[in-house]
């Protein structure tokens, strides 16, 4: 037996020593035991090291890919007329175009939890990111639009995989106060993301002519950046690994993540292990059998309101929030010149970047907190879709970028509510499962959009408002929220 070996024995020669306590723990209803002194909370032992080196380059590859996706985004809504002009291909096909991406990140975010929360969250985060990046760059080889719309549905797929898998990660090494706050960091790389493409557009694109291929390929490398760097800094978190009993694996994370942190007010001596060990038994005690990576799980007691609420109002945030992205450059292009909608359009981005950093500000502060903000800033929304109805003529542009403002606002505090409302063990599931079903209201809006549209240009923001009232009424079902709880014992 090769020293690794014996190290991994001793940690696993304990936990036989220590069921008997477990057993008496977890007949506890009281979950405050958790801080007696035989067991340390893992988010205690997170809030000790520290946030630092290891955190920020973790953050810094989500980011940095959060930049590609952005961008992509960006890309797509310029298209759309280019590719009228140089296919000359339907309205009815640019829906479909639309579909495919959304169904791919419908099955991507499904597949993401059960793989995630199965195998780990380091894996499926690299090779999500290979697959999304080499997706980009095959799309330059597209001749026709049928090419162009399978590669969508194959970025949608890669995409969808990712988005769960990565705020899942970050979330599970990030101290308690301040997952709040670094949720909106990787939120405002995506809004950067697109004001970076609008960037690459003016350069390059001269109203609906210009290479939308080089404009692809330069959207497409940051990813290849974010690669390079996941390969070096992604580290499987070790929350995950804790709970499913890779005791060693885990405290040689710890023991990196307190070097690269240069912490010196945590020691992870075999003691604090043991304690941690105590800890991830006790955590799996109390959770059900049945919660390891299942959607039966999701459904499951008190979880089924939670998983049912969470599930309604992804699906109306995302109608209406790609609702207003999708719809918007197509009214301007009807309303004003070219060069007015490429300008509109950068000012919708600007208010994404607005919009994470007001979310930050106001995600972890008592009163507002998660729950509250969400509700606030559906109620705001529809209010700004409403108005459209009556002023769009004047203020389209000003209405539409105020209710994108709050529809990405409530992006953050919806991630970091499905987050902190499931357990570990089915967090990714949880996660993905609910942005799936969010990806299925945007494969609805287009065709929705494209049939009420025979009305009106303006008549698409009459959904939207009822889909931002109706997301304010559902926010009000949540059980409670989640602010400055541990990320383990919501459930």
């Amino acid at each position: 037996m090769n020293e690794i070996e014996q190290q991994e024995a001793s940690h696993y020669s304990t936990i036989n020593e220590l069921k008997s306590e477990i057993q008496v723990v977890s007949q506890k209803e009281d979950h405050s035991i958790i801080k007696s002194e035989t067991i340390i909370n893992f988010d205690d032992t997170l809030t000790q090291i520290g946030f630092g080196r290891f955190q920020i380059m973790q953050y810094l590859v989500s980011i940095i890919l959060g930049v590609m996706e952005g961008a992509q985004i960006t890309i797509f809504t310029l298209m759309i007329p280019i590719l009228k002009k140089e296919w000359d291909i339907s309205e009815s096909i640019v829906s479909l175009q639309t579909s495919f991406i959304f169904i791919g990140f419908l099955m991507g975010s499904m597949l993401s939890g059960q793989f995630t929360d199965r195998y780990g969250r380091k894996l499926p985060f690299i090779f999500s990111s290979l697959f999304t990046v080499l997706i980009c760059f095959t799309t330059i080889l597209c001749t026709n639009v049928y090419q162009l719309l399978i590669m969508r549905g194959f970025m949608g797929i890669f995409v969808g995989f990712f988005a769960p898998c990565c705020v899942t990660l970050l979330q599970e090494i990030t101290p308690n106060n301040l997952r709040g706050q670094m949720t909106g960091s990787v939120t405002l790389s995506v809004a950067i993301g697109q004001l970076y493409g609008f960037f690459m557009a003016s350069l390059i694109l001269d109203g609906i002519n210009g290479s939308w291929r080089l404009l692809t390929f330069l959207g497409s490398l940051p990813g290849l950046v974010a690669l390079i760097l996941s390969l070096l800094y992604i580290q499987e978190s070790p929350r995950y690994l804790l709970l499913e009993g890779k005791y060693y694996d885990a405290f040689q994370t710890l023991k990196l993540m307190i070097k690269t942190n240069k912490t010196s007010e945590f020691n992870l001596s075999i003691e604090n292990e043991h304690k941690l060990v105590i800890w991830s038994l006790y955590m799996n005690s109390i959770a059900k059998k049945t919660e390891h990576a299942s959607f039966k799980s999701l459904l499951n007691g008190d979880r089924l309101q939670v998983s049912l609420v969470l599930w309604s109002i992804w699906f109306l945030l995302c109608f209406a929030y790609y609702g207003n992205l999708m719809t918007m450059p197509q009214i301007l292009y009807q309303l004003k010149d070219n060069q007015s909608q490429l300008q509109q359009l950068v000012y919708a981005c600007l208010s994404d970047i607005l919009g994470a950093i007001l979310a930050t500000l106001i995600i972890d502060i008592k009163g507002f907190g998660r729950k509250n903000s969400l509700m606030i800033g559906f109620i705001v929304a529809t209010a700004f879709s409403f108005l459209q109805l009556y002023y769009y003529e004047e203020y389209f542009a000003i209405l539409a970028i105020l209710q994108k403002l709050f529809l990405s606002m409530n992006y953050i505090f919806c991630y970091q509510l499905t987050t902190e409302l499931y357990p570990t063990k089915l967090r990714t599931t949880g996660l993905g499962t609910a942005v799936a079903i969010g990806r299925l209201g945007v494969i609805l809006m287009p065709w929705s959009c494209m049939i009420i549209s025979q009305y009106s240009i303006i008549a698409p923001f009459l959904l939207f408002s009822i889909a931002s009232f109706l997301g304010s009424i559902f926010t009000c079902f949540i059980p409670f929220d989640t602010l400055g709880k541990s990320l383990d014992n919501n459930n």
